[in-house]
């Protein structure tokens, strides 16, 4: 893994030739001379194709009681070689009913939830007020959806430039479950030589939900750039990243606009904050073993919301620390809430043999196999569980589903165990500089052993057994919840069989 990750450090800090934006084509719609009669890229002859342009745009439209953002993205690509012809085909994720989800994944719980008691005689009156100006605000602003797509291909022909658009018939929507959805297109007519531009809308009313973005990706990159101009009732922890480095700055705008709901108004004036973030002659991120997320390493912006307000209410702070993100977790009612119920294997587990088992570590794995006997899991992974008596009738669930009936059941027989919240290592790492409850995606089970040593154990894992864990759990950083303790960051990678 080091050396892997020192190979990747080399290949990506290997400076490339500098490129300005004024000799980048940033007028989509008709590819230059040049772009077109392009045969290699000098910083990485072996590229298979090459990222010329991509500019993504975050704009913010003020609503009576919220706020929609829409991005903007325009891309160009230049296929040099067999294999290019990969980028024809481009997926765009967006979400629908982010509300109505499991609460413990939405983005509307980070909301409700982050909200703090600000140490006043007032503080309870402000929250009441606050949280029915988040009800009004959020509850109804759920959906993304995808507009004002095209594409086209560009080729040579002779000493012309031939022009294909893209058909209805190119275009495709899956549903991939309750919230995820994919925009799936495919530029048709792409070959060695083409120039690709495509361009599309994501048009979202998670206004307090910003996307990350990732200027990377595994062919090079000549110019990217994202400019987001976000109104100060807005403001979001922002967290660049990557062996490369972007040019970023900040600096004061502003925002028209008009309400529909009084078109009689004058238009009004608001203050943003606005970003421009530019990275210029970008290597290609490498496949290489022990990797499992290249974002990781990518030169990128992440970000989450600090603080929110709408129009003539007072701001609402949200967490500041991780120790505020673990206190709103344990006092949620789809987790925190029910670690203190009895399991509903209370009985079963009495009358066994179970609870005079004289070392610790056998009871766990006793318990663990009961559970295992009567839940299978069903091979997802998840961080809002579902009531544990469902899940037992049910005979399977999610990894969280049957780590909630772990915990309860283990606490049937005097054994301590806890929740440790993730990120599966396929979905990159958690920030350690701000709290982000949307990054993380499931969670395992912490044993406390005698003398205060710990293990633990997942419902995925086919053993069962302490520290057995599944390669895609195996994290840096882990954070393992207690009531009454103070939370801990664990390495995971560091356990002992």
């Amino acid at each position: 893994m080091k050396l892997n990750l020192l190979k990747l450090f080399v290949l990506l800090a290997v400076p490339f030739a500098t490129a300005n934006a004024a000799d980048v084509n940033m007028k989509f719609g008709k590819p230059t001379k040049e772009e077109m009669l392009m045969t290699t890229y000098d910083a990485d002859p072996k590229a298979d194709a090459v990222v010329l342009c991509r500019l993504t745009d975050v704009e913010y439209t003020v609503e009576f009681n919220g706020y929609i953002v829409d991005y903007h993205e325009k891309c160009r690509i230049k296929v040099l070689q067999p294999g290019g012809e990969r980028f024809a085909k481009v997926v765009v994720p967006f979400n629908k009913n982010v509300t109505g989800a499991n609460r413990l994944d939405s983005s509307h719980m980070s909301l409700k939830g982050l909200m703090f008691d600000m140490g006043s005689a007032t503080s309870a009156v402000f929250n009441d007020a606050a949280g029915s100006m988040l009800d009004n605000s959020v509850g109804s602003y759920t959906d993304e959806s995808i507009e004002d797509l095209k594409a086209t291909a560009f080729n040579q022909e002779g000493s012309k430039v031939v022009k294909t658009n893209m058909k209805k018939s190119d275009v495709k929507t899956t549903k991939l479950n309750d919230t995820d959805y994919q925009l799936e297109f495919t530029v048709p007519n792409v070959k060695v030589g083409t120039v690709i531009e495509y361009e599309y809308t994501i048009h979202s009313q998670l206004f307090w939900q910003l996307r990350d973005w990732y200027a990377q990706c595994d062919i090079p990159v000549v110019y990217a750039k994202l400019d987001m101009n976000i109104p100060n009732y807005l403001l979001f922890n922002m967290e660049e990243q990557g062996i490369q480095r972007l040019s970023c700055s900040c600096t004061t705008g502003t925002l028209r606009y008009k309400l529909e709901s009084d078109p009689l108004a004058a238009a009004s004036v608001v203050n943003t904050n606005h970003y421009v973030c530019v990275g210029r002659n970008l290597a290609a991120i490498p496949k290489l073993d022990g990797i499992w997320n290249v974002n990781d390493y990518s030169a990128g912006i992440t970000t989450e919301l600090k603080r929110f307000s709408i129009r003539g209410n007072g701001a609402m702070d949200y967490a500041k620390t991780w120790d505020q993100v673990d206190a709103m977790i344990l006092d949620s009612d789809e987790l925190g809430k029910r670690l203190n119920d009895h399991s509903p294997l209370a009985a079963e587990l009495k009358a066994s043999d179970i609870p005079s088992m004289e070392y610790q570590r056998q009871r766990v794995e006793a318990v663990c196999k009961l559970v295992m006997s009567k839940v299978k899991w069903n091979g997802k992974y998840a961080f809002a569980p579902a009531s544990p008596a469902e899940t037992l009738k049910k005979g399977e669930g999610s990894n969280a589903d049957i780590n909630l009936l772990l915990i309860q059941s283990l606490a049937e027989v005097g054994v301590t165990a806890t929740p440790v919240l993730l990120r599966t290592r396929d979905l990159g790492m958690l920030p350690y500089n701000f709290p982000s409850i949307r990054k993380i995606s499931t969670f395992l089970v912490g044993v406390i052993l005698p003398g205060g040593s710990k293990a633990y154990l997942d419902a995925s894992s086919p053993s069962g057994s302490l520290n057995d864990l599944p390669s895609l759990m195996l994290v840096e950083r882990a954070r393992l919840l207690q009531k009454g303790h103070k939370s801990q960051w664990i390495n995971l990678q560091k356990l002992e069989k």
